[in-house]
């Protein structure tokens, strides 16, 4: 029985024994016909534990603290509860990094947080795997410390399908049950916990090691294996469970549907292992409500089971409490309420959960805001690392160089959205401090470990093309796509021509000036994200491009058991960091520059590049003699048809000093270029001429194009087609730049 219950019991007895005596009555107060229930979860919350962020110094509207709030005013209404966490916790924040990687994850705050708000249950999240078993094993064994001397109350670590290979037993208690009780009924409510089983791809073996996240036999790794198979009959029959809670960090997934209530198998159309709960309501019998997470989408659904009954799921979402409410009746009846997502936001900070964790946050803030170098030098604000090269990852790529002596770095962009180096130079000023806070702003994941391994050339060519079939060319030929799984590397220089087939975008790689050849053997460092993948698990195909994992013989070095990165758990973000206190202390100054060049194209590998347009032009025009100053681009000297065009006025590159010589020229520079070059000879135009641009996507050619392209509809070198659009960003190849010159020397 709950206090809550006990609590109104005693105040029933004590009205019922004053009836007593003052007017005669022995009947005592009837006990209550029903009760109510609060089920309450939360998912995905990252490491949120403090109200203020030390990476930003900003407030957390999304925290426990809040929770705590959230909790406390929602048990008040009901006369007892069910609260349960759906995972991602321990990574994320700047406070339990700096727990896990400077402490060794000891007395972990989060911990604290949920056993200070009172949580039954926790289950487990994919980033949880992101560090050793040993400081996993810290993490539980507080939440589920029954020591009177750890502050707030033991917290069930719970998860049904995270088994040992070896006895196929699970490693957690499977679900927890708890027992209320109306009239003279005790209703018991079953909690099961299901971790998301695509940890294998992103997590190194080691750090689950002996352990397997379905049962021998489940080949489709799906959820409604393991409960028909191995709980359903348990929680039901064996623990006589009243109502039943599946509690997963897996999400809703897509539209996928079920066509059999044995569960077994079902249809697989729409199935994704790592979003099934849909797949798992819609596929079984026997659950009564599931919780969801891991896509940090909040929200409220109701879906059929495979018998056709509505099953509520409800989803945290990383930023609201979900609250159900389920009212028991003496007669054995139950029925569940409406379910609502608490927006956290709206919720004041807990005080006493705050002055609890402000020891945690009182000693990361120094940590993360020390200076820890300079910067000097013009660092430009390329922000668009995925597609266009610059210095602030070139920092990164340097870094872990340095920390492994690789001849090749590969990495994925994972900065605060829109950050650069050079942002941290105030207007005018020739220098800049840099301190962890700006590492963690340009690479925020700290979970991700840096490695060294062996590759051949071949190796890394495939995986530089599993990379560039991430990207896809938008219909204003613009390059879109690209995220996660598209790498960068730097060491070796190569261009992508995302218009080519798949399989042959990468081109022009070269290493050390030379071609790289198939058989070369190379030392590459990447982060352990790209060497968590399986045969079984490969989602972005990094294994099947290398066969190398962490597992593997290839991997020469990792740096969180290296005696010089140890210290820093391996971290990337905090190699970046060592890397820069180093060129520091070694008095070197810390400046943008690179030896390599990567380039992506919205184009294929024919098309025209600007120099090559210019050159033909040039050559067209009689290879005229080139006089007086040679205009200067920062990208290009010496080139005899671009110094032409500059002087005679065809083109000054982007307008900031480059003349961009290696990328495709659009049919809106060309005929700019044209536009120009007529006027040099003589046969522009003259007098009020401007015409209106009537082409269907005239919206779309920019303005400094719009004399060029109203030149075209006189000229009409560059044709259009039956649609009449000129098609701005599209490009060039040498047939179609050499049918407008043709038209030219016809005017």
């Amino acid at each position: 029985m709950s206090k809550k219950r006990v609590s109104r019991t005693l105040t029933g007895l004590l009205a019922g024994l004053v009836a007593v005596s003052c007017m005669g009555l022995s009947a005592l107060a009837a006990a209550p016909e029903s009760i109510t229930i609060g089920i309450y979860s939360t998912t995905d919350m990252h490491g949120r534990c403090y109200g203020t962020d030390p990476l930003t110094d900003g407030s957390v509207n999304n925290s426990y603290l809040k929770v705590a709030t959230a909790v406390k005013e929602e048990r008040a209404k009901v006369d007892g509860s069910v609260l349960v966490d759906c995972g991602d916790i321990i990574q994320g924040s700047a406070i339990t990094s700096y727990n896990v990687n400077m402490k060794e994850g000891e007395e972990n705050p989060m911990a604290y947080c949920l056993r200070y708000i009172g949580y039954d249950a926790f289950v487990l999240g994919n980033h949880e795997f992101n560090y050793s078993s040993e400081i996993q094993t810290k993490f539980y064994d507080l939440l589920q410390s029954t020591d009177a001397s750890v502050a707030g109350s033991p917290v069930s670590v719970v998860c049904a399908n995270l088994i040992y290979t070896d006895t196929q037993q699970p490693k957690f208690k499977p679900y927890i049950t708890k027992e209320f009780t109306v009239g003279g009924k005790t209703f018991t409510i079953g909690v099961l916990g299901f971790e998301n089983v695509n940890v294998p791809n992103w997590d190194v073996p080691e750090h689950y090691a002996g352990l397997q996240f379905t049962h021998d036999g489940n080949t489709d790794r799906t959820y409604v294996y393991e409960w028909v198979n191995y709980w359903q009959q348990e929680m039901r029959e064996t623990a006589k469970c009243d109502f039943v809670i599946v509690a997963a960090h897996s999400g809703e997934g897509g539209d996928a549907v079920g066509d059999g209530a044995d569960g077994a198998k079902g249809s697989m159309e729409g199935f994704t292992a790592e979003n099934q709960m849909r797949y798992f309501i819609e596929n079984t019998t026997g659950v009564d409500m599931v919780m969801s997470g891991h896509n940090h989408t909040p929200g409220i659904y109701s879906i059929k089971n495979a018998d056709g009954r509505e099953i509520p799921c409800v989803n945290g979402g990383c930023n609201t409490l979900t609250a159900t409410t389920l009212t028991l009746r003496s007669d054995g009846t139950l029925s569940l309420g409406e379910s609502n997502a608490l927006n956290l936001k709206d919720y004041e900070d807990d005080a006493g959960l705050s002055a609890l964790i402000k020891p945690y946050y009182d000693e990361t803030v120094p940590f993360v805001n020390q200076q820890i170098g300079t910067l000097s030098g013009k660092w430009d604000d390329v922000s668009d690392y995925y597609y266009t090269q610059g210095d602030t990852y070139d920092l990164v790529q340097k870094a872990q160089i340095w920390a492994t002596g690789a001849d090749v770095s590969i990495t994925t962009p994972v900065p605060q959205k829109g950050f650069t180096l050079s942002s941290l130079f105030a207007e005018d000023a020739e220098t800049a401090a840099v301190s962890l806070k700006n590492c963690y702003a340009f690479y925020k994941y700290d979970n991700n470990l840096l490695y060294m391994i062996e590759m051949t050339g071949k190796q890394l060519k495939d995986w530089l093309e599993q990379s560039a079939s991430t990207y896809q060319i938008g219909e204003d030929g613009s390059l879109t796509g690209a995220g996660f799984g598209t790498d960068i590397a730097y060491g070796i220089s190569y261009d992508v021509y995302v218009g080519n087939p798949a399989g042959s975008r990468v081109q022009n790689i070269t290493y050390k000036g030379a071609p790289l050849s198939d058989d070369a053997v190379l030392k590459v460092a990447l982060s352990s994200y790209r060497l968590s993948a399986t045969p079984g698990a490969d989602s972005y195909g990094w294994y099947a491009a290398t066969g190398i994992n962490t597992g593997s013989d290839k991997v020469l070095f990792n740096a969180s058991v290296s005696e010089q990165f140890g210290g820093v758990g391996g971290s990337v973000p905090l190699i970046i960091g060592e890397y820069i206190k180093s060129e520091t202390a070694a008095g070197r100054d810390i400046t943008p520059g690179r030896d390599t060049e990567f380039h992506v194209y919205a184009t294929a590998s024919d098309a025209m590049t600007r120099l090559q347009f210019v050159e033909k032009l040039y050559e067209a025009a009689g290879s005229p003699a080139v006089e007086g100053p040679v205009p200067m681009f920062s990208d290009l000297t010496g080139n005899t048809a671009a110094n032409w065009a500059a002087i005679s006025g065809i083109i000054d590159g982007n307008g900031k000093g480059a003349f961009l010589p290696g990328e495709p020229v659009t049919r809106e520079q060309a005929a700019v270029i044209l536009l120009n070059y007529a006027k040099s000879v003589e046969k522009g135009p003259v007098g009020a001429w401007a015409v209106q641009l009537s082409y269907a996507d005239a919206a779309d050619i920019h303005g400094w194009a719009a004399e060029g392209a109203m030149w075209n509809l006189i000229s009409k070198l560059i044709p259009v087609g039956e649609d009449n659009r000129f098609n701005p960003n599209g490009t060039l190849s040498s047939a179609d730049a050499q049918a407008m010159l043709d038209a030219f020397t016809a005017l």
